[in-house]
């Protein structure tokens, strides 16, 4: 009967070895180690098996009739099958910049923190510009002609070592070009697979202008006389209290607020939350985003696009909210136009004139204040329209149902006919007034009074 093979215990210490080295000494690559050298394990596999074939023949004993049994036979195939995988996965990974060793790091790594306290003297209308991949930037004005700097660089390593030089691989900069000043974290110096990190609180001149490029990493911006602009993959970006003209372009946000802007304002990307209040010039949003969305004292005009919706209203002294389902208007200046695919409509306090054209959804209307608007009120295929007229407002009324019925709740100056079939409308009896139509594919008209009529406010040039 033949002796068990060394060759398995052999193979458990060595493993065994080398992960305790790896736990000791983290900052050694071991994966990238372990994919380069694993044909040793195959060699000391043969030399092991070969020492014992020796061994047996100097004691005389009876060979072995197979050099290899069956289960080395199967852990042979094992090892060239994890080791070839990951050596070619490392390969590839590397040429093409995949971010395997990162999600390393973020697992196993630590993180090592560097201060960040600089300051330079600058221009009271200084372009500033922050160079900053992966962080979060707080900028502030400040009554001082200088730029000053402070938070921490985080670095994600496997040990202090390496921590340390990718440290020193990527300084932090302030670097001064006439009027423009570029504050650099030299992040795109270190590999992707490394995690560097740069969180900034900074205070700039109050006349100053901000401009923000980065990767990851939220902008928050406060009390400063200059335009802001904003390019990122992903951030939150958060303005108050500025006097230029504000320009956000995002590829994935969680947040978006501007308030109190004196000039415009401009957002383009995709995202969920929406909040833009106070705003002296026009406000512009073109892109997807999700989320629940506040538009409030807008005093110029205002356009909303995205796939689903187009909004453009003159002046808003109130507020407009929509989210995925619904949108909800108050206090609108027009001339208002809106074109939706889905959501449920309604509107309050409109002046001037509205055109409204949805796709499906409940619509409801309520124009307070005299004379009426001009309405153009459709809905293509399935939704019940709400009408709401101040009483004794003058007006042309026509509204009409394909497939439900028509409503009238407002008084005999209504005149109701039923046509043919499902199809049903009524018009005013009298002329005079704005033009009033509103029609349905399917759903019911419902004309109601609103009670006494509110003058309209005299327009302010």
């Amino acid at each position: 009967m033949r002796g068990q093979s060394l060759v398995g215990p052999v193979i458990l210490i060595v493993l065994g070895g080398a992960f305790l080295v790896n736990n000791i000494r983290p900052d050694l690559n071991f994966f990238a180690f372990v994919a380069t050298y694993w044909p040793f394990l195959l060699i000391a596999m043969g030399v092991l098996r070969l020492l014992e074939i020796l061994a047996y023949a100097a004691s005389s004993k009876p060979l072995p009739t197979r050099g290899l049994s069956g289960g080395e036979i199967f852990l042979v195939i094992l090892v060239v099958i994890i080791g070839t995988g990951m050596f070619e996965g490392r390969r590839v990974f590397a040429e093409r910049r995949f971010p395997w060793h990162r999600g390393t790091i973020d697992m196993f790594g630590d993180s090592f923190d560097y201060p960040i306290a600089q300051q330079k003297a600058i221009g009271e209308k200084s372009r500033i510009l922050f160079d900053n991949v992966r962080g979060n930037v707080r900028v502030s004005g400040g009554d001082l002609a200088e730029i000053k700097i402070s938070g921490r660089k985080t670095v994600r390593a496997f040990g202090k070592t390496e921590a340390d030089k990718i440290h020193e691989q990527s300084p932090f900069e302030i670097i001064t070009e006439g009027d423009r000043v570029i504050v650099r974290t030299n992040q795109e110096r270190i590999p992707d697979e490394r995690r560097v990190t740069a969180d900034l609180e900074v205070t700039v001149p109050r006349g100053a202008s901000v401009e923000g490029r980065g990767r990851h990493g939220d902008f928050d911006i406060t009390g400063i006389g200059g335009g802001v602009e904003i390019v990122s993959d992903n951030s939150g970006v958060r303005l108050n209290k500025l006097g230029g003209n504000v320009r956000v372009d995002v590829k994935r946000s969680d947040l978006v607020r501007a308030i109190d802007v004196t000039g415009s304002v401009e957002v383009t990307g995709r995202g969920n939350d929406m909040e833009i209040e106070n705003v002296q010039g026009p406000v512009t949003v073109n892109g997807s985003f999700g989320g629940n969305l506040e538009f409030k004292n807008l005093a110029k005009p205002f356009h909303f696009e995205s796939r689903n919706t187009d909004l453009r209203v003159e002046r808003l002294p109130g507020r407009v909210t929509m989210d995925l389902g619904a949108l909800t208007g108050i206090d609108m200046v027009g001339p208002i136009s809106l074109t939706a695919k889905s959501r449920d409509v309604k509107l309050e306090e409109f002046t001037q004139s509205l055109q409204l054209d949805l796709e499906r959804g409940d619509i409801e209307l309520r124009p307070h204040n005299v004379p009426v608007a001009k309405m153009d009120v459709r809905c293509r295929n399935v939704g019940n329209i709400e009408l709401t007229l101040p009483a004794q407002a003058k007006f042309e009324l026509s509204a009409s149902t394909d497939k439900g019925e028509v409503r009238n709740d407002y008084g005999p100056e209504i005149n109701k006919v039923d046509n043919e079939g499902r199809s049903s409308s009524m018009k005013s009896r009298t002329s005079g007034g704005p033009l009033v139509q509103v029609s349905t594919a399917r759903g019911t008209v419902t004309v109601r009074s609103g009670g006494s009529a509110s003058a309209r406010p005299a327009e302010k040039e």
